[in-house]
């Protein structure tokens, strides 16, 4: 068991550590740009040929806003937008690839957003083509994009398996209509059943599903029930998020609904352990 006191004293807000620092904390003080380059340069010798190198691409597009995200994103329905910004992002990695002195060997690609199949798949195979153009691919390589349960086609996924893709996640964050409405994430079950069972007949060695835990009007019964329905699709991975409220920092997006609506510091801890003795007690490690 967790000890209770020691989550109050850190159950105050804060930003999801995906980066060290954490984004609000960046500066170009401390970090230059020429520092950045050094440092990069540096690093790409001591790895490139022995481990490969990891890119992230992020594609920040999302056709509605889900009032629970935290990440760097753009609304819109105009995919009109989607074949300038590839070419924005090959411009980059061209740029990158003239500092660096040798011929990339990339090991990991991971696709993330926004929503990485609000692209079309041609798109999709512009941009991976044209980053792995002129670079060697790893033996080990492990290719990786997030999925919107709503959005993922079989081209999505036939597209991007055909440059090495075998790994996909898919955002499902909680199976209550309740919830769903309140965060601006419609997506019944079957579209992930469907979604998850495509990926496999396509060919990918692991699906992985993304819950969250904490978001507004959740209840111990959605706990639940989000991982009794996760457990009959059987994904490989599950990511098992606590929802981070930061209106401050993202703005409007996190004020779709009242912080009163929210479950209390406790009651997560309880949707927390409660999702762990299950997925345990399912076989999760």
């Amino acid at each position: 068991m967790l000890d209770a006191t020691l989550i109050k004293k850190y159950n105050v807000p804060g930003p999801r550590y995906t980066s060290y620092p954490t984004v609000p904390y960046w500066n170009e003080v401390d970090f230059s740009t020429a520092q950045w380059m050094d440092f990069l340069q540096q690093s790409f010798k001591e790895s490139n040929r022995r481990q490969g190198i990891s890119l992230y691409i992020h594609l920040p597009f999302c056709e509605s806003l889900c009032t629970f995200c935290a990440c760097n994103k753009r609304i819109t329905k105009q995919h009109s937008v989607e074949a300038p910004y590839v070419e924005a992002v090959l411009k980059e990695w061209n740029q990158y690839r003239k500092m660096l002195p040798e011929q990339p060997v990339i090991r990991e690609i991971h696709l993330g957003g926004g929503t990485p199949t609000f692209f079309s798949p041609e798109n999709l195979e512009k941009l991976v083509g044209g980053i792995l153009n002129g670079c060697m691919v790893h033996e080990e390589q492990e290719f990786s994009f997030e999925g919107h349960p709503n959005s993922t086609g079989k081209e999505h996924l036939r597209t991007l398996h055909k440059f090495g893709f075998r790994r996909v996640s898919f955002g499902v964050q909680d199976y209550s209509e309740r919830v769903q409405k309140a965060i601006h994430r419609i997506q019944p079950f079957e579209n992930v059943r469907k979604a998850t069972e495509t990926a496999r007949e396509t060919g990918y060695a692991s699906v992985s599903h993304d819950l969250v835990f904490g978001l507004p009007f959740q209840t111990l019964r959605d706990v639940r029930q989000n991982i009794m329905l996760t457990l009959a699709l059987k994904p490989d991975r599950i990511a098992l998020y606590s929802y981070a409220h930061v209106p401050w920092i993202k703005g409007v997006g996190q004020r779709g609904f009242h912080e009163n609506d929210l479950p209390s510091g406790e009651l997560k801890l309880q949707f927390y352990q409660t999702a762990k003795r299950l997925l345990e007690a399912a076989g999760y490690i």
